[in-house]
């Protein structure tokens, strides 16, 4: 059908525009907003699958649209508006004085007007004949106009964009059709508010599972009458409230929409809040929106969308993506979602839920065991599980099952499905209704959503679960009626072997499986658990060291020396006879060396960096044990069997030069203690590399060209060249270090402040060995102006230049830190962050107001923006603009942003930094920032470890 285009806004068609481009063109299309654009609506760079799949596009290209207000003037006005138009465009492409600096070698213009089809004479024709005269000059590839009878037949096609526009772009003969056919089964407001109300209701009284019935009236009295504030969500604003499991998210965005609710009630005019499930707005938002009860012909208000982890990441890409879009479409509506740390959530404005006071928890707790429970309250242990409704919940419903609430918070929670069942038990479940509860937990942790029950079992099987009070069947599925049970039931499946670690530990996986991992080994018996820990560490060490952190968080921490020592001697006697001292010495040896070697295994390549092997493997132990210290020496000469030698004496008396040096410290006792040793002793060196930027990187890397020319130019060179260091004197230099370094076991030279390591020289001098020009430069050039009388280095670079380097900076930043991950943490890179939600594009803003004259107010301001498709070795796309204007201040305000919320899986979404224009290696600096941020994360690196200067 045909829509009237004309009745969009410029600012909407532009928007219609962007929408169409990103789904024809790709999700690698970036758009832009407001203001100046520099000659374009969206770009794209590299494969897009226009006009064909046969006859693709690769390369850099613009989208413009051209929106006239007026189309009803004659067919051959339209062409010479058009033609004006076009005519403006390639003109200040071409002009010398032009601020587009990158030419597009494609070329798409929107426009709404109606061109004409006739061969030869027609309007199409005119166009195409006159884009045609300008394109060999700009050097395009390739180009196209989308006129209004090309928009309408895409509009046909992609129903999600003619949805959210239909108010403006359809005609007003359908659109009373439609109105009179909706109007048919409308309910009056007074009922649909009511309905809103009690679907509220509902949803509050389903949280309440684990209170005892005649309590869940007091318990929802208690939480209308809360003084606790609403979050505030403006309107035409996209916000995600951002929390752990338990931490009361969807009840603060019951709140919000209740809020909505009372405001509905009380003035007619206010749009009835509408409450829609994540899983139910995918693939359409708008429709389930309609679904909900919301009325988008007439206007929207409030809308959350609950529970965003239970989709993928692609689709929680799409489905923001449909909101931002449809608050453009609707200014008046406002949009709050809520998820667990971790998923990518663009440019919403995040609002992180803070804990609760301890004494609102206890309020709480007096109300649901109904006795005076503060006695409790002094204690240290129970008042740190008071701050989340979820915890103080499970805390009385262990003291209703006459159960000791003294327990770490993950116990608590790893517990409380076990508790809550005992308690709601109907009938005589058998050990199948266990099993295929494992199974159903497996089923949505994979599929990251409710699933079907059909595709899950026959209806006896599904009325079974459902009869348990644990499952609840809804229109999308089947789904636990709380979280912490499909992470029980998970956790019973890894422990059972239906799903096995390795399988779950990938990037896509494990940020929906982590708690249910750190339930199945903080639930396990020891030796259980330290086989699971055994697999993950293997497979993935930073899941390994992300669950010990997370079952560690909380647990009672012991202290005096007499105490640790008897737990050290225990724990060794618990692992085997240790009939005398060299027994003794053996077990604690092999036990340690077991965890060592696991995350070793699981480092790869790097590990030769980080600890000493022989031959790929860890050198012999020599081991002395007694009284539950353990000094551990490796041997000088071999890594052959046997991997463990007791000693009978303290290696600090012993003559043997196998034994060449020695560590002592106590035996870890705690449960899981040995992964905490066993990392430090990967961590420490680990450290040291990451602070001299000295991890692994292929030859080629455009970071190891920094690298060299960071350790070449602090060379004392004789002949100091202008244009950068040369490279046979750098060679001879180099050369005479390696001399030392050869006959050394370890070697450092320091120059100027500078200390080179053997390291260091070993990788500049075969790094040399493949340069072939006569002068190693300054990466990304020289300054092109004066630099100030104690400026910076960065001030020494002009806009243009700066803005053209510092694209480039980022685009290799992005190549080096996958490089990084790949080449050095292969086992660990599905855990890392970024890694994870790779590919993505570089977006932002060079910012350099010329009233700037001291530099406070400029900087680079960008962000990562994960694309819905691709590949991870996709060359980066990066898209900045440049902000010269005066007046730009450290208040002023940035498009979508800045985001504070740092959490294990969550990172900033604007950044803001200083230039690194001049930097000897800014690139690296970039890369490590982002990877020293993702090993932080998973407890690889301590709070303060960074790149050194």
């Amino acid at each position: 059908m045909d829509y009237n285009l004309s009745g969009l806004s410029t600012r909407e068609f532009e928007h219609v525009s962007q929408a169409l481009a990103q789904e024809i063109l790709g999700p690698g299309v970036s758009a832009f907003g407001d203001g100046k654009d520099g000659g374009r609506e969206a770009t794209f760079e590299g494969r897009v699958p226009y006009p064909s799949e046969l006859e693709a596009w690769d390369g850099y290209g613009v989208v413009q649209a051209k929106f006239r207000q007026r189309t009803d003037q004659q067919p051959q006005d339209a062409v010479s508006w058009l033609k004006g138009q076009v005519k403006e465009e390639f003109e200040a492409w071409l002009s010398p004085t032009s601020k587009r600096e990158r030419l597009p070698e494609y070329l798409i213009f929107t426009t709404n007007v109606i061109l004409t089809p006739v061969p030869g004479s027609g309007g199409i024709a005119q166009i195409e004949q006159f884009v045609s005269t300008y394109a060999a000059r700009l050097g395009l590839k390739g180009w196209a106009v989308w006129h209004h009878d090309q928009l309408c037949r895409y509009l046909d096609r992609y129903d999600s964009i003619r949805r959210t526009y239909a108010g403006a772009i359809t005609s007003g003969d359908v659109l009373a059709q439609l109105l009179d056919a909706v109007s048919a089964g409308h309910k009056p407001r007074s009922g649909a508010l009511t309905d809103a109300a009690r679907a509220s209701q509902h949803r509050r009284e389903a949280r309440l599972s684990l209170v005892p019935e005649e309590r869940a009236d007091a318990v929802l009295d208690w939480a209308d009458k809360s003084s606790l504030p609403v979050v505030t969500v403006p309107a035409g604003t996209l916000a995600v409230l951002v929390a752990p499991m338990g931490a009361g998210k969807s009840e603060e965005a019951e709140s919000w929409l209740r809020e909505g609710l009372r405001e509905a009630a009380g003035d007619p005019d206010v749009v009835i809040p509408v409450w829609v499930d994540a899983g139910k707005a995918v693939p359409d938002l708008l429709d389930a929106i309609t679904r909900a009860g919301g009325e988008p012909a007439s206007g929207l208000g409030r809308i959350v969308i609950d529970d965003l982890d239970g989709i993928s990441p692609e689709q929680v890409a799409q489905l923001l993506y449909e909101a931002r879009l449809l608050l453009a479409a609707h200014p008046t509506a406002r949009i709050l979602a809520t998820c667990r740390p971790g998923i990518e959530l663009g440019r919403a404005v995040v609002h992180e839920v803070a804990p609760w006071p301890v004494r609102r928890g206890a309020e709480l707790l007096d109300l649901v065991i109904g006795d005076d429970a503060r006695m409790l309250f002094e204690e240290r242990e129970v008042q740190d599980l008071l701050t989340s409704p979820l915890q103080a919940l499970s805390v009385a419903s262990r003291l209703l099952a006459g159960e000791d609430a003294r327990v770490p918070s993950l116990e608590l929670l790893a517990g409380l499905a076990a508790s809550v069942i005992k308690g709601r038990r109907r009938g005589s479940p058998t050990s199948q209704t266990w099993d295929r509860l494992a199974r159903l937990a497996v089923h949505i942790l994979n599929a990251g959503g409710p699933v079907p029950a059909q595709h899950f079992g026959h209806e006896a099987e599904v009325w079974e679960l459902t009869d348990t009070a644990l499952v609840v069947q809804e229109a999308a599925g089947l789904r636990f009626a709380l979280p912490v049970f499909e992470q029980h039931f998970g956790a019973q499946a890894l422990r059972k072997g239906s799903v096995l670690p390795e399988e779950i530990v990938t990037a896509d996986a494990f940020p929906r499986w982590r708690y249910a991992i750190a339930f199945a080994v903080s639930a396990s018996a020891p030796d259980e658990a330290e086989n699971l820990m055994l697999r993950l560490a293997r497979a993935n060490p930073a899941v390994a060291s992300w669950t010990f952190d997370e079952i560690a968080r909380g647990k009672k921490q012991h202290h005096g020396m007499r105490e640790a020592e008897d737990r050290a001697r225990t724990t060794i006697a618990r692992l085997g006879r240790a009939d005398d001292e060299l027994r003794t010495a053996e077990i604690a040896g092999t036990w340690l060396r077991e965890a060592l070697e696991a995350l070793v295994e699981g480092f790869g390549p790097l590990s030769d960096s980080l600890v000493e092997m022989r031959d790929g493997r860890l050198p012999r132990w020599g081991v002395w044990a007694k009284e539950g210290w353990v000094a551990i020496s490796p041997s000088r000469y071999s890594s052959e069997p046997p991997a463990v030698t007791p000693l009978a004496s303290h290696p600090s008396n012993r003559e043997d030069p196998e034994w060449r040096w020695w560590s002592q410290h106590l035996f870890p006792g705690d449960p899981l203690g040995r992964w905490e040793w066993a990392r430090g002793q990967i961590r420490e060196p680990l450290e040291r590399v990451v602070r001299r930027g000295a991890l692994l990187m292929p030859p080629d890397s455009p970071l190891a060209h920094e690298r060299l020319w960071h350790l070449a130019q602090r060379l004392p060179l004789g002949n100091v060249n202008r244009d950068g260091v040369s490279v046979p004197e750098a060679r001879w230099r180099v050369e005479a270090m390696m001399e030392h370094v050869r006959t050394s076991v370890r070697y450092t030279h320091q120059v100027a402040g500078y200390t080179y390591d053997s390291a260091d020289i070993r990788w500049m001098h075969s790094q040399l060995a493949g340069v072939t020009d006569e002068v190693l430069r300054r990466p990304y050039g020289e300054p092109d102006q004066e630099i100030p009388r104690r400026g910076r280095m960065w001030q020494g670079y002009s806009p243009l230049l700066t803005l053209r380097i510092t694209r480039q900076i980022l685009r290799d930043a992005l190549i080096g830190y996958r490089q990084l991950v790949e080449l050095n943490f292969p086992s660990l890179a599905p855990a890392l962050g970024l890694y994870s939600a790779l590919p993505v594009s570089a977006e932002g803003m060079v910012v350099m107001p010329e009233d700037d004259t001291d530099g406070s107010h400029s900087g680079l301001i960008h962000t990562l923006r994960p694309k819905a498709a691709g590949h991870r070795n996709d060359p980066p796309e990066v898209d900045l603009d440049l902000w010269t204007e005066p007046g730009f201040g450290p208040t002023s305000r940035f498009p979508g942003g800045p985001v504070d919320a740092k959490t294990n899986f969550h990172r900033p979404y604007y950044v803001d930094r200083e230039l690194s224009t001049g930097s000897s290696r800014p690139a690296t600096e970039l890369a490590y920032e982002w990877l020293v941020r993702d090993l932080k994360a998973v407890g690889w690196l301590g709070a303060t470890v960074r790149l050194s200067a």
